[in-house]
């Protein structure tokens, strides 16, 4: 599964992925792609001061996310 992440705010976003406890800076205008295992529990919350995190809830920590930053919005990526 791919999820876009897009920062529409004129400040970088920072967004941490749990449980691996990486962390990615969305500069403003830009994007990230998430892309995580099909079928397994996530859930995504966004925080004050500009920063969301991205949970992996399955039982298996060696499953991981992987990350593509971008410094521009691209509705055609995802």
């Amino acid at each position: 599964m791919k999820l876009p992440i897009r920062n529409y705010l004129p400040v970088p976003l920072t967004l941490f992925i749990e449980p691996w406890c990486d962390q990615y800076e969305i500069p403003s205008g830009g994007e990230a792609i998430v892309t995580l295992e099909d079928g397994r529990p996530h859930s995504i919350d966004f925080h004050p001061n500009n920063w969301v995190s991205l949970c992996d809830e399955g039982i298996d920590p060696l499953v991981t996310a992987t990350v593509e930053v971008y410094p521009d919005q691209d509705f055609k990526r995802a």
